[in-house]
């Protein structure tokens, strides 16, 4: 018998994908009895980030990142799904695939298929695609 996924890592940008996969995984872990890891990564892999220009940005982005973010907390929650939720800045590739994992214990990533950056994508390739090929646990990518 396969084990079953106890620590999923669901990463979100606010997309229509990233609710998809979201719904996905709350799913997913209900049926499997896990936590899920509900995580945002402000992408700052190309934006200077003095202290100045981090606490703005922090700013900028507070109420419109909080505001979905607490409305899947809510919808998880409702499902009886046990959840924690992480904000941070970097690199979202290397944080999914490789910090998260190992940090929280994850066993099942839950990404997207695409997301906002296609601009991003064009220039240093698809977030999903990275986790897929660098995770040490199964990533599940969901397409609409």
């Amino acid at each position: 018998m396969l084990a079953e996924y106890k620590n999923i890592l669901v990463p979100v940008d606010g997309s229509g994908q990233s609710e998809d996969s979201f719904k996905k995984a709350v799913a997913i872990a209900k049926r499997n009895n896990a936590a899920l890891h509900l995580v945002y990564v402000k992408d700052t892999r190309n934006v200077p980030l003095s202290p100045e220009y981090e606490s703005r940005l922090t700013e900028a982005y507070k109420d419109m990142e909080y505001e979905f973010l607490d409305e899947m907390m809510t919808f998880a929650t409702n499902e009886g799904i046990e959840i924690k939720k992480s904000v941070t800045n970097g690199n979202p590739m290397t944080l999914i695939a490789e910090a998260f994992p190992k940090e929280y214990n994850i066993d099942l990533i839950v990404i997207g298929a695409t997301g906002k950056g296609a601009i991003t994508r064009a220039f240093v390739g698809s977030v999903s695609n990275y986790v897929v090929r660098h995770a040490p646990c199964d990533v599940l990518v969901v397409r609409t």
